[in-house]
């Protein structure tokens, strides 16, 4: 079994790439406090902001989700 089975990613449009590099850049300082329990990649693709997360689980999975959006409507 892996050690982080669980896994979603999240995508956050913004209205043109710059915006989303800004955020990408903003947020990416950010450590996860966790970070023996989950994993966090940040990228642009385009206007959107890509995160993806991997996490041991569902609970933690769900805490990072929540802390991660909390930062972004900052």
């Amino acid at each position: 079994m892996s050690e982080f089975p669980h896994s979603t990613v999240v995508t956050v449009p913004f209205g043109e790439p710059r915006l989303a590099r800004i955020a990408c850049e903003s947020l990416q300082v950010d450590r996860e406090l966790s970070e023996d329990k989950v994993v966090r990649t940040i990228r642009v693709d385009d206007a959107n902001l890509v995160v993806s997360f991997t996490a041991q689980s569902l609970r933690v999975l769900r805490v990072s989700i929540n802390g991660f959006m909390d930062s972004l409507i900052l």
